[in-house]
């Protein structure tokens, strides 16, 4: 699947999330959701889908595709934030419905006049799940960035917290009387984050771990942006091998690369030289280094020195047991510091779950993680020589 080429191309601010200009790959996932689509629909239900994977895999190009497919199937979809699972307001301003009027009072002579009230009932504004069952049309709502969803729905806001729990519920049991699904993607944090709503079962086919991309989407991605973006003269395949090399399948690396080469391309009028892409895959592993830097970032040295020592008896692409991964931090942390840094490197997309497993996604991460901090840093100042 391509899209039409627009001119001029602009590189976004972020690489790592958005809409893909090509999109290759996925077919056996996006097969699956179309079918849903119309099971839902012929059923007059619906479900929730949970998309779990590392940074920087794709998610988000993922869910505009399937919103793709649901507008081509007569849905509407809406993106929503966690905040849309308990708050009416946010929820219809994302359904892009009038916002539910509050209470308005007003004091005439000591006395409580109501002068305007819209609910579902006589005392009660409408809920999250009032607004969705009042709608009629099939819809789709897309939650990205969910892992995010346990932090922003604290158990201490009681009404909160229950109508978040009653909203995925009746979705994920296809209870709202129309065609609900809410697919929730997020960082290997989000299974979790569900799970502390109720909903641990999953159908197989809804809830997915995302993989790297085949070499074969891979090149296919490469290939379009080279030659329909770039106006490559040639054989571009010694510049797409060379790039799959370096990617590990996961399409944010793919557009590190991407821009350097298109960079070049317009330095040669479209010639595929030697020296260009020497160039492009210096500046593409310098991209690379600045994702993993990013993904680091707010991390304590300490913890992420923790970390890599944890990871770098590894090897890379391994998954581990948690039981073992925490064994190692405890060696120098208390059981919940330990629990916070495990945590923490979920969140920030440094470990993901692999079935009730953990690993370190990109290879090339692994390798940067070990190769920066695993080692103990050398003082700043060295002991003095012992007296003799």
């Amino acid at each position: 699947m391509s899209k039409s080429k627009k001119s001029p191309t602009v590189k976004p601010a972020t690489l790592e999330r958005g809409e893909a200009r090509y999109f290759h790959g996925r077919v056996k996932i996006l097969d699956n959701f179309k079918e849903l689509l119309g099971r839902a629909k012929a059923g007059n239900s619906g479900t929730s889908v949970l998309i779990q994977a590392a940074p920087g895999a794709g998610k988000t190009a993922l869910l505009h595709e399937c919103a793709r497919l649901a507008r081509a199937q007569r849905w509407q979809t809406a993106k929503i934030n966690p905040d849309g699972l308990f708050d009416p307001a946010e929820l219809s301003k994302s359904l892009r419905l009038p916002l539910p009027a509050k209470r308005q009072e007003t004091k005439m002579g000591g006395n409580v006049k109501v002068l305007h009230q819209e609910s579902t009932s006589e005392h009660h504004p409408p809920t999250t799940l009032d607004i969705l069952k009042s709608g009629r049309k099939p819809l789709l709502l897309l939650l990205d960035e969910a892992q995010t969803t346990a932090a922003v729905i604290p158990r201490s806001n009681h009404e909160q917290f229950t109508n978040a729990l009653k909203f995925v519920k009746t979705i994920h049991n296809g209870e709202v009387e129309r065609p609900v699904i809410l697919i929730a993607a997020g960082l290997g944090a989000t299974a979790a984050a569900f799970d502390s709503l109720g909903i641990s079962r999953f159908d197989p086919e809804c809830r997915i771990n995302l993989e790297p991309l085949s070499e074969g989407a891979r090149q296919a991605v490469i290939q379009d942006w080279l030659l329909e973006e770039g106006g490559a003269k040639g054989d571009p395949a010694s510049w797409i091998n060379a790039i799959v090399r370096e990617t590990h399948g996961w399409p944010q690396h793919i557009m590190a690369y991407v821009w350097p080469a298109l960079k070049q391309l317009e330095l040669t009028d479209g010639e595929l030289t030697p020296e260009g892409l020497k160039t492009v895959l210096k500046e593409g592993q310098k991209g690379r280094i600045r994702f993993y830097e990013a993904r680091t970032r707010g991390i304590p040295e300490e913890q992420l020195h923790c970390i890599a020592r944890v990871i770098a008896g590894v090897p890379s692409d391994t998954s581990v047991a948690k039981i073992d991964l925490m064994a190692s931090l405890r060696l120098d942390h208390d059981r919940d510091t330990a629990e916070k840094i495990f945590t923490l490197a979920l969140h920030k997309g440094i470990l993901d779950e692999r079935k009730n497993r953990y690993v370190v996604p990109i290879p090339s991460m692994h390798d940067w993680l070990v190769d920066n901090f695993a080692r103990i840093p050398e003082p700043l100042f060295p002991p003095p020589e012992p007296q003799h």
